[in-house]
């Protein structure tokens, strides 16, 4: 008899176990179809819309105080648009200035005070930003911008350069999560970050490709490739 009781307490306890598993289970699927149908975006879009616009804390200044209300940058500067990148590119670009894998005297600190949770809600928010056109600066001249359609479209057979187009596609799109958009970035901000990988700066911890790419051009090849990028709307055709 006892042998039996003991049966029935473990197919009950079984029985329980089973029935608590199926919940288990039951609220994983949930929040799975919540999380793909959208429905935990929104919240995820508030949160990194308040962070960009408005800061985290008071006192502190917001994304949106360098990089604008519109992520359009500050091209006279060379602060970089930001609008229409990945989520993954941003969020890796400031997981690396957070961890000081990436220097940089405003956004090491400023990444530094995010949590892993903000980082992802404000690149969420950024790639949802409309791109805007490109900057209004003064046309380069035309020799200029052939030079740098020609790198850009063809590379340089003569010194082993391949085309920008290989990896960030022919607008300057990017590719997925593997480059980014820089169709229509400032000449500027495009002229630096070629400058410091043509110095053998590395940037970040896959900046290694790009310093072997820059150490093929001169600095008026820079130049040129900077301007015709900067150029660039989202069709790949030069802004008239």
């Amino acid at each position: 008899m006892a042998h039996l009781r003991c049966d029935h307490v473990n197919q009950s306890r079984t029985t329980r176990m089973r029935g608590f598993a199926q919940k288990l289970l039951g609220l994983f699927v949930m929040l799975c179809l919540a999380i793909t149908s959208g429905q935990a975006q929104p919240s995820l879009l508030t949160a990194g819309e308040a962070i960009f616009l408005r800061g985290t804390e008071a006192g502190r200044p917001a994304c949106a105080a360098c990089h604008m209300p519109n992520a359009a940058g500050q091209p006279e500067v060379g602060i970089p648009r930001l609008a229409g990148l990945s989520t993954a590119y941003l969020l890796d670009q400031l997981g690396y200035f957070a961890s000081g894998q990436r220097h940089n005297a405003a956004m090491s600190s400023y990444a530094a005070m995010l949590t892993p949770g903000q980082r992802l809600e404000v690149s969420t928010y950024l790639q949802t930003l409309p791109v805007p056109p490109p900057p209004d600066a003064p046309a380069a001249p035309s020799a200029q911008l052939a030079r740098g359609e020609a790198l850009f479209l063809n590379g340089d057979p003569a010194t082993g350069l391949i085309g920008c187009v290989q990896c960030h596609g022919p607008a300057g799109q990017g590719v997925g999560e593997f480059s980014p958009r820089i169709g229509g970035q400032s000449a500027p901000y495009v002229m630096s970050e070629l400058t410091d990988w043509r110095a053998g700066a590395l940037r970040d911890p896959k900046g290694e490709y790009m310093r072997s790419i820059a150490s093929h051009l001169t600095p008026s090849d820079l130049q040129a490739v900077a301007a015709y990028v900067s150029s660039l709307d989202d069709h790949g055709a030069p802004k008239q």
